[in-house]
């Protein structure tokens, strides 16, 4: 979630109609652009080139304002493309959608105050002694206020924007028509499995009550981690949530930012804990918490510990698929490209006969992501180029749209939480032992 310092407030539109017509406008202030664009070239004696109208600055800025002021699985939807989906999307696109996942735009306090009364009641102010009406952080689906209860409980209360989990279906395929129309998605691309991941998850993290189950469930995975004392996880007040309100103990800290000024020790000692986390969560808890965003945590420099804040976007694995990805993990640590090659098409990879030239290049980019767990030693996230060899091969796929292969959604989200942990490492310019943490976790299976 994004803090509180230079925030804009905006009522967010509800009903269908009304988010449907955001669209609309945007889609024809989009095509004006265009045409007044398309003119300018014709004056100056150029062909115009509909993709070049299309991705110019002001058309980019425009989607991603809307996105923002709309929230809700709208501007969800752009953080997942995003992150999903970012090497196969134009830059300037990516460049955008990147803002997405810390530019929010909060509610006013009158539309606040109408939320609150409709799930706690027009006395809902008699609960508490305090409560702070200026958001202590806002973000796609909900903003968080700091308040105390009349027992004395400091707490942080997450309220969900109103319309959001209504929305959520015709969000998602009104942002996809749109930006498929503006040609700001590649026509040969199939986004359809993302999409319908992007709705099952929207409709986990808006149910606050399934989050808060989340929490507490967690919160009793992490009582045999060994680094368990080192973490602090808030507590879930049932009683003072709903679907839409979630209400947790106020647990104070820094931004995960705040560790960028501190020793190397320090940054590694942090990211150590964060993959070890990782690796317990995939192979011990069999329970991941997929959204490694650093606004989803918080340091506590006096103690040195790790305050983990969200729980909406866990997702829970059968064991016979951590046991075949384990498999892929160790055939590409031990750079068997054989191994890899069976252990991926064991996960659901290569369907429909992938071509021969994609299958080459999802083997090269599957050995390339496993390159911090094979190396031996401290792994130096912030001088590595990792990222951008991955883009690179990434961008050397065939353009056959019938070679186009999305990963099963499982693998998606664990991808997701992996490449969100590298770029973590690389922001805090951390240098971690990768590969003695995964080992670790093999040996004790073993043993």
């Amino acid at each position: 979630m994004s803090n509180s310092q230079n925030r804009k407030s905006a009522a967010v539109p509800q009903s269908r109609v009304s988010r449907l017509a955001r669209m609309g406008s945007l889609a024809g202030r989009i095509a004006g652009n265009v045409v007044l664009e398309g003119g300018r070239h014709l004056v100056q004696g150029k062909k115009p080139v509909i993709s070049d109208l299309l991705l110019t600055p002001k058309n980019l800025h425009q989607v991603a304002d809307k996105l923002s002021t709309m929230r809700g699985a709208a501007m969800k939807m752009g953080q997942l493309l995003s992150m999903d989906s970012g090497s196969l999307l134009p830059d300037e696109l990516s460049s955008i959608l990147e803002r997405l996942r810390s530019d929010a735009v909060t509610m006013p306090m009158s539309q606040l105050v109408m939320v609150l009364e409709r799930h706690w009641g027009q006395d809902w102010n008699e609960r508490f002694s305090r409560f702070s009406f200026e958001p202590l952080a806002a973000a796609s689906i909900g903003q968080v206020h700091e308040a105390t209860c009349t027992q004395g409980r400091h707490l942080a209360i997450k309220v969900q924007y109103p319309g959001v989990r209504q929305s959520i279906d015709s969000d998602i395929d009104n942002v996809y028509s749109l930006l498929r129309m503006t040609g700001l998605i590649p026509k040969t691309l199939d986004l359809q499995p993302i999409l319908d991941e992007a709705r099952q998850q929207l409709k986990q993290e808006a149910d606050y009550l399934a989050e808060g189950a989340h929490l507490d469930a967690y919160r009793q995975h992490v009582q045999s981690f060994k680094r368990n004392a080192d973490l602090v996880i808030p507590r879930f007040h049932a009683d003072l949530s709903t679907t839409e309100i979630l209400t947790m103990d106020y647990v104070a800290g820094d931004s995960l930012d705040a560790l960028r000024s501190k020793s190397a020790e320090k940054r590694t000692d942090i990211m150590s804990l964060i993959f070890s986390l990782f690796f317990a969560e995939l192979f011990d808890f069999k329970c991941v918490q997929t959204d490694p965003n650093l606004a989803n945590y918080l340091y506590q420099a006096d103690q040195h510990k790790l305050v983990l804040l969200d729980f909406g976007a866990v997702r829970v694995f059968n064991p016979d698929f951590v046991q075949k990805y384990q498999n892929a993990m160790c055939a590409a640590v031990k750079q068997d490209r054989q191994a890899l090659d069976t252990a991926l098409h064991n996960l659901g990879f290569f369907q429909n006969g992938m071509k021969v030239a994609n299958r080459e290049v999802v083997l090269d980019i599957f050995m390339m992501a496993a390159e911090p767990l094979r190396y031996n030693g401290d792994y130096d996230f912030g001088q590595s180029d990792l990222a951008k060899r991955i883009q690179a091969r990434g961008l050397s796929v065939s353009g056959d749209p019938d070679a186009w292969h999305t990963p099963p959604p499982d693998v998606l989200f664990l991808h997701r939480k992996m490449a969100g942990l590298y770029l973590m490492a690389a922001r805090l310019n951390a240098s971690v032992n990768v590969h003695a943490l995964f080992a670790n976790y093999l040996n004790n299976q073993q043993e």
